[in-house]
Formats: structure tokens, C-alpha cells, sequence
């Protein structure tokens, strides 16, 4: 019952469960292979997949997510780390090429790489963002356009970089990189921070910079702009985190 209730509902949040065990776990069942268990039952995914894990890291960070879950009901939301294995688990490789797609798309529209006609915001995205075009020239062979118009196009062979830097990570890496250029618009950003040149907090900053300019000069919405920050924070955070443990290499072809 315990494994039912574990795979049908808690990452859809749909129906209210509450917490139906004590005991969070991680056992090993082979190399680079570890099993998060409740009750000493092992942790499924929501299409009854085992929930594998290659590092015993990421499976006690996981399992470290249920153990924190209220007793009066479980809180999907609050398991970041879960839903990005689930999604690896459960929806790859069929949705890999879709993720790419959706990547690409981004670059082609990537906030990082425009720049507003309002000379003060202006000044603060150069700010942001000039040091990490620099970086992904240097160190990933990434040139791209920075605008101020309305069209953005990048040199002939940036398209194809991109697509090669997001072919060489694997089907765990891609999913983190996926939640991070969802939650910053930004493909710029999203590299930078899966490589180390930025942190979360950082790459939240950069990926809000409109949005703060905005709040700075006509006040914060509640219940909008706070919660749209949040929301940055955990998702960049949770996705870097998730890429540090996985604890493998992902190397620029």
C-alpha cells in the first residue's frame, strides 16, 4: 500500500495524502545504484518504476526531502530533488529531444542576450550578463548576439555549438539543465551556473534583473513578485544541487 500510495499521488499533488510512514531510508543494490525505502519498502516513482539512484549523495538528499514532509499531509513542492529524478526516471529518453528543443528556443529568445532601451537597465543586464558571454567565448566556444532590437540572431555557428554542449550532457544532467532554463529564460544563465562560473543565487539575480528593476522603481506586488522569487530560488537552487550530486563529470565536447 505504502508503494502505491508512493508512485500514484505525492509528486502530482492532486490528491491529499497524508504521511503514511515513520522510517525514511537508503539502502545499495549495486554499484552506483541506491533505493530510497520508507517503512523499509524501496520508493517508486509515479509510473511504479524503482526509484534508482545513481549516487548514494542524491539518494539521502532525497530521502532527506521525505523525511522533512509534514505529518498532516504530504507536500509535493517541497521535494525539488525528488521530481527532477522522477522526470529523469520516468520520462527519458522519450522526452530528451523535446527538452532540447525547448533549450534551443530559448537561446533564440534568451534574455541575457537583450538589452532594453532604458539606459539604467541597460547598465545593470550589461552588468549581469557581459562577464558570462565572456566566459561561454572562453571557455565553451559559445559566441553570442547581444541586442538591443527586436530581432535576435546569433552567428551561424553558435546554433549548433548549443546543440553539441547539450548533446554531451547526460539524461540526469539534461533534466537539472531543463528546470533551470524553465525557471531563467535563459540558456546564458543555465550554463553558467550548471558549470560553476555563477551560483543559485546569483543566476536568480541575473535571471530577475528586469523584474527587480521594475519592483525598484515601482514597488514589489505581494503575493507576485515575492512568490515569483521563491520560486527562482528553490528551482535554481534544488537543480544545481541536484547536478553537484550526481558527482560526475560533464565535459564541453
Amino acid at each position: 500500500h505504502a508503494r502505491a500510495v508512493a508512485s500514484r499521488c505525492e509528486m502530482s499533488g492532486s490528491v491529499a495524502v497524508k504521511r503514511f510512514y515513520e522510517r525514511v531510508g537508503v539502502r545499495c543494490v549495486a554499484a552506483s545504484e541506491y533505493l530510497v525505502t520508507l517503512d523499509g519498502r524501496d520508493l517508486r516513482t509515479p509510473a511504479k518504476k524503482l526509484l534508482s539512484l545513481p549516487t548514494e549523495g542524491l539518494a539521502w538528499a532525497i530521502a532527506s526531502e521525505w523525511e522533512a514532509q509534514p505529518k498532516q499531509r504530504l507536500m509535493p513542492a517541497l521535494m525539488p530533488l525528488m521530481t527532477l529524478a522522477t522526470t529523469t526516471i520516468d520520462q527519458f529518453p522519450t522526452i530528451r529531444a523535446n527538452m532540447t528543443r525547448s533549450m534551443m528556443r530559448a537561446l533564440e529568445s534568451d534574455s541575457a542576450c537583450l538589452r532594453s532601451d532604458e539606459p539604467a537597465l541597460a547598465a545593470k543586464e550589461e552588468k549581469h550578463f557581459a562577464p558570462l558571454h565572456a566566459w561561454l567565448a572562453t571557455e565553451l566556444e559559445l559566441e553570442l548576439t547581444v541586442t538591443d532590437g527586436l530581432v535576435l540572431k546569433h552567428p551561424e555557428a553558435a546554433l549548433p555549438r548549443a546543440e553539441a554542449l547539450l548533446a554531451s550532457a547526460d539524461d540526469w544532467q539534461l533534466s537539472a539543465l531543463d528546470s533551470m532554463t524553465s525557471s531563467t529564460k535563459s540558456l546564458v544563465i543555465t550554463l553558467a551556473l550548471a558549470r560553476g562560473r555563477i551560483g543559485a543565487s546569483e543566476a536568480c539575480a541575473a535571471a530577475r534583473v528586469a523584474e527587480q528593476y521594475q519592483i525598484d522603481e515601482w514597488g514589489e506586488v505581494e503575493m507576485g513578485h515575492d512568490l515569483d522569487a521563491a520560486d527562482c530560488a528553490v528551482r535554481l537552487s534544488s537543480s544545481s544541487a541536484f547536478l553537484q550530486l550526481l558527482d560526475r563529470p560533464w565535459r564541453a565536447p
